[in-house]
């Protein structure tokens, strides 16, 4: 599936990087602000909010376009989000999509969505993103 984020493959990493970091899945929850029990439903998952998404890719240390199938657009590593939270620049995304809202501000869109932006406009996801504070 060309262009689509693969869930099931960054489920495969975070849990391997869990086990390496000898982190049980509360622990690694706590530390990325993600519910565990939402990590472990990417491994079966077709879409996920992006900004869980990019908290845990964040958390990985790898470009987003690393579980992009066939990724158009070299990737780059997230901004550091230090002690806050990686979220979608949504107002840069509806740019992107050349879709602004007007009367709607939304903060929220899902991982393929943000992803297929991104390829569509030949930009990275983590040019799309932003840190703010927890």
């Amino acid at each position: 599936m060309t262009g689509l984020f693969n869930l099931s493959q960054l489920s495969a990493a975070i849990d391997k990087a869990r086990a390496d970091c000898d982190l049980t899945w509360a622990q690694l929850s706590r530390e990325v602000g993600v519910a565990a029990s939402t990590i472990r439903r990417f491994a079966d998952a077709s879409d996920a909010e992006a900004d869980g998404v990019l908290q845990l890719v964040g958390w990985l240390a790898v470009a987003p376009e690393q579980f992009v199938a066939d990724s158009t657009v070299v990737g780059e590593l997230l901004p550091p989000a230090g002690n806050g939270v990686i979220r979608v620049d949504m107002e840069r995304l509806g740019n992107l999509m050349r879709s602004p809202r007007p009367n709607k501000v939304s903060t929220r869109t899902t991982i393929q969505r943000l992803v297929a932006a991104a390829q569509s406009s030949g930009v990275t996801v983590a040019s799309v993103t932003r840190s703010s504070p927890s």
